[in-house]
C-alpha cells in the first residue's frame, strides 16, 4: 500500500468530493507548494532471474537519486503471483517476457493484467526484441533489451514518469470572487480570456475567476498545455481534431491564431509522440 502523509490524505478526500474544509485546504495548499516534493511510484518487478531483478531494482534506486523520486519495489518470480496483487494499483510494471516457471508467460500476464483495467507504464523485459510487435496490443510504452543499460533505461523512465504526471495532473488554485477553488489540472479542458476574467472550461462547469493567461500558463508549465491563440490555453490531452485553422476540444472548435499555430503545432505533435 503506498504511504501517504496526513496532508495528502485529506487533499484526496477533498479532491474525491470537491470540497475542502479551510483546515484541509491549508494542508493541501501547504502540501502541494513543496513541502513533500519528492514523488513515489509504486513498481512491480516481474523477473525469473534475481540476478537481473536486483540489478534493475539498483538501476531504479539510482533514478530516483538523481530526479528526486522514489520507486517502491515489489518483486515477484512468477506472473501469477504478480496477478494475484494487482488489487493495488501499480505506476510502473516490468516484465520479463520469457518466465521460466508457472504457466503464463510475460505477453499472456501483461494481458491478463489490462484486463484488470490497469494503465501501469508497462515495460517488457527481454533479450528477444522480435517480441515486440506483441507489445502493441497491452500498450506497452516501451522494451528493455538485456543487458539492460542504464542510461537507455533513465531516457524510457523520463518518458513514463511525463506521461505518468500529465495523466493525474496537479492542482490548480483558482481565485474566485467568493473564495478559493482547488481543480485538478488534467480536468481542465481549456483557459480562455474573457474581458479581465479568466473562464476554465473544465469536464463538469466553468469558473470564472481572477488572473492572467501568461501566469497561468507558466504555472502549467509540463503539463501539456499550449496557446492556440492571445486567449486560450488549451489542455493537449482534450484535443481531438484539426480542422484548418480550427483545434476541436471535445464538441467545441476554438480559432488558432496565426501567429501561434507553428508552436502549438510543434507542442500538439511532440505531446503526441511524433
Amino acid at each position: 500500500m503506498r504511504i501517504v502523509s496526513t496532508a495528502a490524505a485529506g487533499f484526496q478526500r477533498g479532491w474525491n468530493n470537491r470540497h475542502f474544509s479551510q483546515h484541509n485546504l491549508q494542508n493541501v495548499l501547504k502540501y502541494w507548494d513543496g513541502g513533500h516534493s519528492m514523488k513515489q511510484y509504486l513498481t512491480a518487478i516481474i523477473e525469473d532471474d534475481p540476478e537481473y531483478s536486483r540489478y534493475l531494482e539498483e538501476c531504479l534506486r539510482r533514478y530516483g537519486t538523481e530526479h528526486d523520486c522514489t520507486f517502491q519495489v515489489r518483486t515477484f518470480g512468477r506472473a501469477e503471483a504478480f496477478l494475484e496483487s494487482v488489487q493495488g494499483r501499480y505506476d510502473l510494471v516490468f516484465m520479463d517476457v520469457e518466465l521460466g516457471d508457472g504457466w503464463m508467460n510475460g505477453i499472456e500476464a501483461a494481458r491478463a493484467l489490462r484486463k484488470k483495467g490497469s494503465m501501469a507504464m508497462l515495460f517488457f523485459i527481454t533479450n528477444m526484441p522480435q517480441y515486440a510487435p506483441s507489445g502493441y496490443d497491452v500498450d506497452a510504452i516501451d522494451y528493455c533489451i538485456k543487458p539492460i543499460n542504464y542510461r537507455s533505461l533513465s531516457v524510457k523512465l523520463d518518458k513514463a514518469l511525463r506521461i505518468l504526471a500529465n495523466r493525474s495532473g496537479i492542482p490548480v488554485r483558482i481565485r474566485v470572487k467568493d473564495g478559493l477553488r482547488v481543480v485538478s489540472s488534467s480536468d481542465i479542458r481549456y483557459i480562455e480570456v474573457m474581458g479581465h476574467d479568466l473562464m476554465y472550461h473544465t469536464e463538469d462547469e466553468v469558473i470564472t475567476a481572477y488572473g492572467g493567461l501568461k501566469e497561468k500558463e507558466e504555472s502549467l508549465s509540463g503539463q501539456s498545455f499550449a496557446r492556440c491563440s492571445a486567449s486560450v490555453l488549451v489542455n493537449l490531452r482534450y484535443v481531438d481534431g484539426l480542422y484548418g485553422d480550427e483545434v476541436s476540444v471535445g464538441s467545441e472548435r476554438i480559432r488558432i491564431g496565426r501567429s501561434r499555430k507553428k508552436e502549438f503545432m510543434t507542442k500538439l505533435n511532440e505531446y503526441l509522440g511524433g
